[in-house]
């Protein structure tokens, strides 16, 4: 019988065990349902709220509305978080991010709301980040009729979807709107070039691989990602521009293939002039925070995410 691999944390090693082999790449429809299978079987339902609805905003454009799942608990805070979750661009829906948005609302005293972005291949780049840049413009908007203060709005989001976070706040630093609170990004995708020593380190074997990921990017863009590093949009990591973000929190896992793209990111914005903070979990893998029935670093993770988004709103 074979050792744990000693970088991984015993609960991470389990959680491999269970989770099983994923050798190769899926269809989409394999990927979706291996994503509603790992949700049904590692997560456990989220706290109650005073209120949880899906409202719909006016899409860009000629883009279709846009489905927000808002997470009221009790007292109605004033703050925010919009959330942005992962999934690859092709995977992940309201429903199996429900947990941690309850999660988030909770325990960072604050609504949630969180974005129903079209996925790839169906609805390729840009559109998951027009939905996304439509859903944070609507809800600033309608934020006195939500009962929530503009100022005290985070953005937030999980693997693509923290990719999602800089593209969304990077347009609207572009066209010279107000900015946000603060970000707040999990194991981001930030980069193009997957040549990153923890993506070669991780490339096999740890849940979310290099082929993979790859994978993703391909269903996303239609095309071999690193043929498109010159496009800021999509690889955030060499934009000139990141030293005028919002303060930036970081949080990484330490045997992620997307580990030290997250981690550059943070020192890219501090080298621009801007404020970043990381926070590296160690031995977990990535899409670790959703697994807090099996993981104990999830709680970590999330106490230490509402600890920063009460700091950034006040």
């Amino acid at each position: 019988m074979s050792q744990p691999d000693p970088r991984l944390h015993p609960q991470s090693a389990a959680l491999l065990v269970e989770m099983g082999s994923r050798p190769g790449t899926p269809t989409v429809e394999m990927a979706r349902v291996g994503h509603e299978l790992l949700t049904a079987n590692l997560t456990t339902p989220g706290p109650e709220m005073a209120r949880v609805e899906d409202i719909r905003l006016d899409g860009i454009a000629a883009n279709p509305p846009v489905t927000v799942r808002r997470f009221v608990p009790e007292g109605a805070p004033r703050r925010a978080i919009v959330y942005m979750h992962g999934g690859g661009w092709v995977t992940g829906t309201l429903d199996t991010y429900d947990a941690l948005c309850r999660q988030l609302a909770l325990r960072g005293d604050a609504q949630v709301f969180s974005v129903g972005y079209r996925l790839a291949p169906e609805a390729p780049y840009p559109a998951g980040l027009d939905d996304c840049e439509a859903a944070v413009a609507g809800i600033l908007a309608d934020a006195p009729a939500l009962g929530i203060d503009p100022g005290r709005v985070v953005l937030s989001g999980d693997s693509a979807g923290g990719h999602l976070v800089l593209g969304v706040a990077r347009r609207r630093q572009a066209a010279g709107a107000a900015p946000v609170a603060g970000l707040v990004l999990v194991y981001p995708v930030t980069d193009v070039g997957h040549d990153s020593a923890s993506m070669q380190e991780f490339e096999t074997g740890f849940y979310l691989s290099r082929e993979l990921m790859l994978w993703f990017w391909r269903h996303f863009i239609g095309a071999d990602p690193r043929d498109r590093g010159a496009e800021p949009e999509l690889a955030p990591l060499r934009a000139p521009d990141l030293g005028a973000l919002p303060p930036t929190f970081v949080v990484t896992a330490g045997c992620d293939v997307l580990r030290d793209e997250g981690e550059a990111l943070v020192e890219r914005i501090r080298e621009q002039g801007g404020r970043s903070e990381l926070l590296r979990m160690p031995g977990m893998l990535h899409g670790f925070i959703r697994f807090g029935s099996r993981v104990d670093a999830a709680d970590e993770a999330i106490a230490a995410i509402a600890a920063r988004v009460q700091a950034f709103t006040g």
